[in-house]
């Protein structure tokens, strides 16, 4: 399984060097026509996805970011001050989507149709809607009733993004009950992510469709009470604990570590505590700050670094990113129990259900502490009492406390979901731009890139800028 996991991901290292030599979302000239063995399919689809989903994409890097999580301790313009290229996220347009993980699922669906292998379908509709989601919820209106044509409609049209949230709800449902089918071949080695488990599977796929039903609740004409109630419907179907998520299992041999220990320990160690959070959770006297940053190299205390401010202090003078979530072989999850919890939290809060959510959102936070609980500097230990008395000083009396608590459970291994968070809802909303950024606000989406508007122009929507807004942010 580590050899083919290592395999893997150096097949994608070495893919991410050439994404720019795609002409179009519609072409992958890599992609075998046909693949005898699905379950090959199924470990580079399960891979990708794992990969730039946390940590090697720029879905989570920014993310973690712009809200604030972490901070690049460096001489602006950056990222961090949303100074953004229409080249800078090629690779999630092109290759890590529309040209490897919707390709490969397109291709995994009709071959395994063809055989009757129905698990194997399902799973690929599973990783079909939850990419296609990230790609909406980045930029918004994208091809999907055209795309993954190929050679036969190399110039797709764009979808607004209503018609892809329709159509995702309706993948996830596909898959559902093509992995409640007999199937004549089980998954095998090539789910890198549930084992080949079907019944994993199927609760994944409903807390995905949790999650994107309350995506919604501020669209235009969204009727957030019964959105919550589908929501609610659906988290009866879905993981009942941590046990239960789909991770990704990386270790600490070269090339197989987990994506965050890669990208901040090779290549940006300038990427250290947003001064922000650290705030955060120093105001909160929050007992996880000790596992989720280290004390500086200086003077033994937690100081993070203002997002986009001038440097001014060492990077020694900094508190890194604590070196739990830097562990090489931290298992990464594709969506955590945690936030489960809080999507539920968040649904009966919207249907007065005020007492269950309080109880659920006061599990959330305990499940989450007791999770970290042991990890982190000084192995640190988080106590019964500790988690009792952090409840009692943050109850849940607004949804502001709710979505609050998702972004620091959300550190890192769920900073896209801040980011989707805090634009569907303005929470945090003592939130503030980054310092010396090129823009006064934080930004609202993504602009579209050169692979596509160079080879599709006429499709692309125009005059989409970072702070346009995508369909569901209705503010």
């Amino acid at each position: 399984m580590k050899q083919l996991k290592f395999l893997f991901l150096l097949a994608l290292g070495l893919s991410l060097v050439a994404c720019d030599d795609y002409l179009d979302i519609n072409t992958n000239p890599n992609q075998p026509e046909n693949p005898g063995d699905l379950d090959l399919l199924l470990a580079d689809m399960t891979a990708t996805t794992a990969y730039n989903l946390v940590g090697g994409g720029n879905w989570s890097r920014y993310g973690a970011q712009w809200m604030q999580h972490i901070a690049n301790n460096t001489t602006a313009p950056s990222n961090d001050t949303y100074r953004v290229n229409t080249s800078d996220c090629n690779n999630e347009w092109a290759f890590s989507s529309y040209a490897s993980v919707l390709i490969n699922a397109k291709k995994m669906i009709e071959l395994g149709e063809e055989v009757g292998q129905e698990h194997h379908v399902g799973v690929a509709k599973i990783l079909m809607a939850h990419n296609y989601a990230l790609l909406t919820d980045w930029w918004g209106d994208i091809p999907f009733t055209e795309a993954l044509l190929r050679e036969n409609n190399g110039k797709p049209a764009f979808d607004d993004q209503s018609t892809v949230y329709e159509g995702i709800q309706q993948i996830l449902d596909e898959g559902i009950a093509a992995l409640g089918k007999e199937s004549p071949i089980s998954i095998g080695g090539g789910d890198l992510l549930l084992g080949g488990d079907p019944a994993a599977w199927i609760r994944f796929a409903y807390a995905l469709k949790a999650r994107y039903y309350m995506r919604l609740t501020n669209a235009p004409g969204a009727d957030d009470q019964n959105l919550s109630n589908l929501a609610l419907a659906a988290l009866d179907k879905a993981m009942t604990s941590p046990a239960e998520e789909a991770r990704f299992e990386y270790n600490d041999d070269p090339g197989q570590e987990a994506p965050w220990n890669q990208w901040v320990a090779k290549f940006a160690n300038t990427m250290q505590m947003s001064n922000f959070f650290v705030s955060k959770l120093q105001g909160l006297n929050d007992p996880r700050l000790p596992i989720m940053a280290d004390v500086n190299g200086t003077d033994g205390i937690y100081l993070g670094h203002a997002n986009g401010g001038v440097p001014t202090q060492t990077l020694a003078e900094i508190s890194n990113i604590g070196a739990y979530y830097l562990d090489a072989d931290l298992d990464i999850p594709m969506m955590t129990y945690v936030e489960q919890l809080f999507i539920k939290a968040e649904a009966q809060w919207r249907t007065s259900q005020t007492a269950e959510a309080a109880t659920t959102y006061e599990l959330a936070i305990r499940t989450h502490m007791e999770q970290l609980s042991g990890n982190g500097e000084f192995e640190t230990v988080i106590t019964s009492s500790e988690i009792d008395d952090y409840l009692a000083a943050n109850p849940l009396t607004e949804l502001g406390d709710l979505i609050e608590q998702k972004y620091i459970a959300g550190f890192l291994l769920s900073s896209f979901e801040a980011y989707n968070d805090f634009r569907r809802t303005g929470f945090p909303d003592d939130l503030q731009p980054a310092q010396n950024a090129d823009y006064n606000q934080i930004p609202t989406r993504m602009i579209y890139t050169d692979t596509e508007v160079n080879n599709n122009a006429a499709n692309v929507p125009a005059g989409v800028t970072l702070t346009s807004k995508v369909w569901w942010d209705g503010d």
